[in-house]
């Protein structure tokens, strides 16, 4: 366990927040009383995709890229 006090904790941050995701206990104190620890979360794995997991569940319109008439007039009137 590391006990250090709270201005080495503001400039080496980096060093405690390693230390602290590979698992050692880092207590950050104040005037020499313990205020917080630093521990290191545990993120959930992603799922890997496979490709072409939706193929054939649903089809890109031929006209999907063409200008939005309706919505042009907004922009750059008529």
């Amino acid at each position: 366990m590391k006990k250090i006090n709270l201005s080495e904790a503001k400039a080496h941050l980096g060093r405690y927040l390693k230390a602290a995701s590979s698992g050692e206990r880092v207590v950050i104190s104040e005037r020499n009383r313990p205020m917080v620890e630093l521990v290191a979360i545990s993120m959930p794995k992603a799922k890997k995709l496979k490709p072409g997991l939706l193929a054939g569940k649903f089809t890109v319109p031929d006209d999907f890229n063409s200008p939005l008439v309706e919505f042009e007039s907004d922009f750059y009137g008529e």
